[in-house]
Parts: structure tokens; C-alpha cells; sequence
């Protein structure tokens, strides 16, 4: 599959490419500044495409005139609250998610897309409460979602993973992609995260909040661990179980 990155400088991105890479994806690099680029990464892409993540237009054009099949978002970071600037991260989503979506329609069969999320977009086991409405952390998240979940699996289609934190092992990008970091150390869910439990929720008044802050830190996982999902889910196309879905993971190493 040949697949348009965005965000392939940041910490996500750059431990994607080795992902895609070990996976046989052809990777097409779309970058605002392209000096930013390791000599090493620059080698394993098919293309550069300089460009602006917030230009819809844009990053169309590179999925239409580099055929890609796919797009993955890793450019933008959320922030922690709504104290602090959201910078582009908003801009950034809306306009992936257009130009993937105006792209599969000119195309007329749908672009495979994965962005990432938050964890606060999962189910909690109350419904129809979200995380976020007991950790109202990364607000930015749950607009994007209300965004791209209006979007149908034939026009888009879409996963979002969702982040809780991702802790690199390395820390620069391994070539090649490390062979103890993979899909194989992770129990993977959709919508909901894995494996979550059910204690503190009777209490009165205060359960869900304690449900959510004694487990939370549970679901931090390896960043090298998740783009090997990513790299991995999309050797299925558009056949993935997670199409139109939340993906949540957790590290069987914290399965007690």
C-alpha cells in the first residue's frame, strides 16, 4: 500500500516510517520543512511532499497525484487543556480529514485514514459517558471525533487511535523497525479500552472518577509498540476490523 504521512519529523512520525517500512508500505513524506528530515528518512521515502498540514488542497493533491492508497496523521499535538493554546492540531484534523475524504470521492472508493486521538474518546462502562466527561483532559479530541464519526465508512475510511500517553522506547527511530516492538506485546480493543475493570463504580457520587484515576496510567503504552498497529492494520485496506472505529490498546506486560 502506498501511504501519504503527515507529521513524519515529530516523535510519532518518525517511528512510523520504520513501521510502514517493515510492513512493505511505500511512503510518501508530506512535510513543511523538509530540512527537518534525517538523512535516513529521507532514504526510505518514495516522495516528498512539501506542503502545509493545514492546506486541505494540498495534501489532496499528494494523495491523488502520488496514488496513495492511504493516509496516516501524526503532524500536530493536542493540548492538555483548555487553558492552553490549541494551536494547529484542530486545523490539521479538519483538514486531513478533507482532503482524504474529498480525495476518495473523485477517486470514488475511499481513502484508508488513521489520526490519532485520545483516550477520552473511548466508552466508559457508564453509559453513554465518554472518559472525557470524568478527565477532561485534551479537549480538542472530542470535536475531532464528533467530526470524523459523521463521516460514513464508504466516503472515509477511518480509524482514530486513541492515546493515552506513548512512551518511546528509543529515542531516536530504529532502522529497521525493532523486532521486540510490535502489535504481538499489545491486547487490542475498539471503541472501548481493553481489559478496563469495573471496580469503585457503586460507589455513590464519586465512583466513575475514581473507576477512571485508578487505572488510567494502566494504558500507557510503548510508542514503537503502537505504530506497529498502525503499519500492521493497514496491510488489510479497506477490509480492517477498525474501519470507523476508536482503537485502544494495552501492554500485556500491565495485565496484572
Amino acid at each position: 500500500m502506498k501511504v501519504l504521512l503527515l507529521g513524519v519529523t515529530g516523535n510519532v512520525g518518525s517511528r512510523l516510517l520504520p513501521a510502514l517500512i517493515a510492513h512493505n508500505h511505500k511512503v510518501v513524506g508530506f512535510v513543511r520543512s523538509p530540512s527537518k528530515l534525517s538523512a535516513e528518512a529521507k532514504s526510505h521515502l518514495e516522495t516528498i511532499v512539501v506542503g502545509s498540514a493545514i492546506d486541505s488542497a494540498a495534501i489532496k493533491a499528494a494523495i491523488l497525484n502520488n496514488n496513495c492508497d492511504a493516509v496516516v496523521n501524526a503532524a500536530g499535538v493536542a493540548a492538555m487543556t483548555s487553558f492552553h493554546s490549541t494551536g494547529d492540531f484542530p486545523a490539521i484534523f479538519a483538514a486531513v480529514v478533507k482532503a482524504a475524504t474529498d480525495a476518495g470521492r473523485e477517486r470514488k472508493t475511499p481513502i484508508r485514514c488513521w489520526l490519532m486521538s485520545g483516550f477520552g474518546i473511548l466508552e466508559a462502562p457508564k453509559k453513554p459517558y465518554l472518559f472525557a466527561d470524568y478527565l477532561p483532559l485534551f479537549p480538542a479530541h472530542k470535536p475531532n471525533y464528533q467530526l470524523i464519526k459523521s463521516h460514513k465508512a464508504d466516503e472515509l475510511a477511518w480509524s482514530l487511535y486513541c492515546a493515552n500517553q506513548l512512551v518511546p522506547k528509543y529515542d531516536k527511530p530504529q532502522y529497521p523497525a525493532p523486532a521486540g516492538c510490535s502489535v504481538d506485546n499489545l491486547v487490542v480493543q475498539a471503541d472501548s479500552p481493553p481489559l478496563w475493570s469495573k471496580k469503585f463504580l457503586k460507589i455513590p457520587l464519586i465512583g466513575g472518577y475514581l473507576n477512571v484515576m485508578s487505572q488510567a496510567q494502566d494504558y500507557f503504552a510503548t510508542l514503537e509498540n503502537i505504530v506497529d498497529v498502525i503499519a500492521g492494520d493497514l496491510e488489510k485496506g479497506l477490509g480492517s476490523e477498525y474501519v470507523g472505529k476508536r482503537v485502544s490498546v494495552k501492554e500485556k506486560s500491565r495485565i496484572k
